[in-house]
């Protein structure tokens, strides 16, 4: 239902709260089989949606699709080390949303960081690019939540 409500959005241009769409959930889904094949209509309706509630839906959306690529990943922790990783991404198309930089829990090399990223990609194919320009670049990767390669054989290191 999240990616439908997401879509809603992104395609329609339309706001619509989560029983609004529920319908349309369905449909898509498969969830009625008895309407397959026939001309049907569903009402999308109530924007009544809190701007909070928004941004969660719609990065939860992004993350469902295999659009969100959220990771951890050991640099040097040397001038140009961090420089060298958001190039990387960048050549790669993706768009940093978060990055967060770890100093004092790694302990394996006093020489390096792990660096925490989420990144945007455009669809489930750009995400398996990234995922393979880290592991082609890097030891240490570990990728974290719905893009995590036990939920999608296609996102498999």
């Amino acid at each position: 239902a999240v990616v439908c409500w997401q879509t809603t959005g992104e395609i329609e241009k339309n706001v619509v709260e989560g029983s609004g769409v529920v319908g349309l959930a369905a449909l898509i889904d498969g969830q009625l089989p008895e309407l397959k094949g026939k001309r049907v209509c569903t009402i999308l309706c109530g924007g009544n949606i809190d701007t909070t509630v928004l941004g969660r839906c719609l990065e939860r959306g992004l993350a469902a699709d295999h659009r969100l690529l959220s990771f951890t990943v050991v640099v040097k922790d040397a001038p140009g080390g961090m420089k060298m990783l958001t190039e990387r991404l960048a050549e790669s198309g993706a768009s940093i949303k978060d990055i967060l930089h770890e100093r004092a829990w790694l302990l394996e090399d006093v020489f390096a960081v792990r660096v925490r990223c989420m990144v945007e990609t455009r669809d489930a194919d750009h995400t398996v690019e990234v995922r393979k320009t880290l592991t082609d670049n890097y030891r240490h990767v570990e990728f974290i939540g719905l893009s995590d390669a036990s939920s999608d054989p296609n996102l498999s290191n």
